[in-house]
């Protein structure tokens, strides 16, 4: 009996963590292209240290602290968004230009969707990483999305003809 309880909880969480891929993806696939500036990766840097422990060392009250970890979690969250925002955009951008190109690039392609599978299972592992923050376990890393933000940000900068940007 203890098999079939297992293996129903292996399947929901199997489930559970396939949604939040597609969510994920989904939310990179529905950024809409602007004209808006190129985003800034400096943007985020302050991101990368929000959740630090070392930020939390004052103060005597367990109530306190916790507040404090929930609402820097919350402005962790708000960060992760618009940091896929922008990624999304970016990607559109790059999609945009590598379709309105005369030159054929399935490599570009392949690597393009790399990228996004890449991102948006990041995106999942850091949402996990915050659950576990929550209970007091662990630490939360995003210097990788905000590197690939960074590549993106690059790649489309390569891409982009300096008279006629099409982002």
């Amino acid at each position: 009996m203890a098999v079939v309880y297992i293996c129903m909880l292996v399947v929901i969480v199997a489930f559970s963590l396939a949604l939040m891929y597609l969510t994920r993806v989904r939310m990179l696939e529905s950024a809409a292209q602007s004209h808006a500036p190129q985003p800034d990766s400096e943007r985020y840097r302050p991101m990368l240290r929000l959740l630090a422990e070392s930020d939390l060392n004052f103060g005597n009250s367990p109530a306190l602290r916790r507040k404090l970890r929930s609402r820097r979690r919350e402005m962790f969250r708000a960060y992760l968004r618009c940091l896929a925002k922008d990624y999304g955009r970016l990607l559109s951008g790059v999609r945009l230009v590598m379709v309105e190109s005369g030159v054929d690039r399935p490599d570009l392609a392949k690597t393009l969707l790399r990228s996004r599978t890449l991102f948006a299972m990041t995106l999942c592992r850091i949402e996990v990483n915050l659950w576990l923050h929550a209970l007091g376990i662990g630490k939360v890393d995003v210097s990788g999305l905000v590197d690939a933000l960074d590549a993106m940000r690059t790649a489309m900068t390569v891409m982009t003809p300096a008279t006629g940007a099409a982002f």
